[in-house]
């Protein structure tokens, strides 16, 4: 009926992990007309089973308990299986000063307590110091402790440990905004009214009609009768996860702009040039990116009815900066996303933006009447990109990239065990390694960076 199809070796269903990857038991009719919809787009595929590694338009699993409905993830699926280990602790309310050396080689961490900062307490490390903290604050640590950038170092009277330029830099995040549209007629459960996800949904076990009636000459939701337990946490686990060949027919043109570039027109002024080195494998990379079949470049969720919705760039080539404040190094870091800053951003943006239009003006949507209302139907050229510029959002808090897993002569930070470049017994296990944005949320794969680090090297 809604065209579901499971593949349980495609995604985690082993209880022992206790990390799981479930559909709900029951999902919102009004759904199908919108499938429908983008399934008739041209070249949108529809790979089956949850993608298995192809881009188009399929139902994806959520990260939740098939049993309680509870979120399943690393505190649930980790943390509380390892929480009584004694040789394991958990210290709330303080933070990282410094990673300590003797040489080249980590030998601890120096940290205090947040309202006591000028207490230092040290932590002795008998084999390796991990770091943890994210691609926010672990450019922090390593600089404030002497990695990173040595202009940057010294301005913050900093002593220069080692010099990696690419600390802080290559910050890459996936950027959105959303296109509104409202319906001619609204009534209870009509596509057009905005479904909302995260919803405990307890309905009869048999559901045999759940379009509303007729009264004003709109059409109705699909009926459909389901059958089973009806309680659940219910998301509208689909989406069209696509290629920029399916968003825009000039694709190419965009690709072959994006390829003539400078590497360095688009990057900080003054940019070290082995990060210039790196953007240029980058740029050489992701030009391929832009061409392929099976590259995610748009995000569009979709849920609820023919209203628009959430678009998102998956592979975004404006690098951004997470580095300390020179004044304040201990204080909050200085995040600096840039977006836009490359106008090929901006372009696909655009290109986004008129592949939601083509898809509003399906047949399948036209008894609806749907009229766009942000940014305006006759919002287009220059004025439209000035809209994006005000309401593009930078974050989907899917940062990455500001201690990449390059060669330290590109820009790159720690090497290919994880281990910071020119250092000895310094690890860094976080999203902030991975050097180019996956085409889907990052979850997944900080979950399998932890799980390969956490395992013997020879295994």
């Amino acid at each position: 009926m809604f065209n579901i199809t499971w593949d349980p070796n495609n995604w985690g269903s082993d209880p022992d992990t206790r990390i799981y990857a479930s559909f709900p038991t029951w999902q919102n009719p009004t759904l199908i007309p919108i499938y429908k919809a983008m399934a008739k787009m041209p070249n949108v595929e529809l790979p089956i089973d949850g993608a298995g590694g192809k881009s188009g338009l399929f139902w994806h699993p959520t990260s939740v308990d098939p049993k309680n409905y509870y979120r399943s993830y690393a505190r649930t699926g980790h943390y509380d299986s390892i929480i009584s280990r004694p040789n394991f602790e958990v210290i709330t309310m303080h933070k990282v000063k410094k990673i300590d050396f003797d040489g080249t080689t980590a030998t601890g961490v120096s940290f205090f307590e947040r309202n006591n900062p000028d207490q230092v307490l040290v932590v002795k490390a008998k084999k390796e110091v991990i770091v943890s903290a994210g691609t926010v604050h672990t450019p922090q640590i390593l600089q404030n402790s002497g990695i990173g950038p040595k202009d940057l170092l010294k301005e913050a009277d900093i002593p220069v440990l080692l010099e990696i330029p690419g600390v802080g830099q290559n910050f890459q995040d996936h950027a959105y905004l959303s296109v509104i549209y409202r319906c001619e007629f609204k009534f209870p459960g009509h596509p057009c009214n905005r479904y909302r996800t995260s919803l405990i949904d307890k309905r009869p076990a048999k559901l045999t009609n759940v379009s509303s009636p007729d009264t004003n000459g709109t059409p109705p939701v699909p009926e459909v009768t389901l059958t089973g337990s009806q309680s659940t946490l219910v998301g509208s686990n689909v989406g069209a996860w696509i290629p920029l060949r399916a968003v825009s027919e000039d694709y190419e043109e965009l690709a072959s702009r994006y390829e003539a570039q400078d590497p360095a027109e688009y990057l900080p002024e003054n940019s070290h040039p082995s990060i210039v080195a790196g953007y240029a494998a980058f740029q050489k990379l992701h030009v391929k990116l832009l061409r392929a079949k099976d590259t995610n470049l748009m995000w569009m969720p979709l849920g609820g009815g023919a209203t628009g919705g959430v678009i998102m760039s998956m592979h975004i080539v404006s690098h951004g900066t997470i580095n300390i404040n020179p004044k304040n190094p201990h204080a909050e870091p200085i995040v600096d996303y840039r977006a836009l800053s490359n106008p090929i951003d901006l372009d696909i943006m655009v290109e986004n933006i008129k592949f939601v239009r083509k898809f509003m003006k399906s047949p399948d949507f036209a008894p609806y009447v749907p009229v766009e209302t942000s940014p305006g139907i006759d919002v287009t050229g220059e004025e439209l990109k000035e809209w994006v510029r005000r309401q593009i959002i930078p974050t989907n808090f899917h940062p990455i990239a500001t201690a990449a897993k390059k060669p330290l002569d590109m820009g790159g930070v720690v090497d290919e065990e994880l281990l910071v470049h020119g250092t000895k017994h310094l690890r860094v296990v976080d999203g902030s390694v991975m050097p180019l944005l996956p085409g889907a949320n990052t979850q997944q794969t900080v979950y399998m960076l932890a799980e390969k680090v956490s395992r013997p090297m020879d295994s």
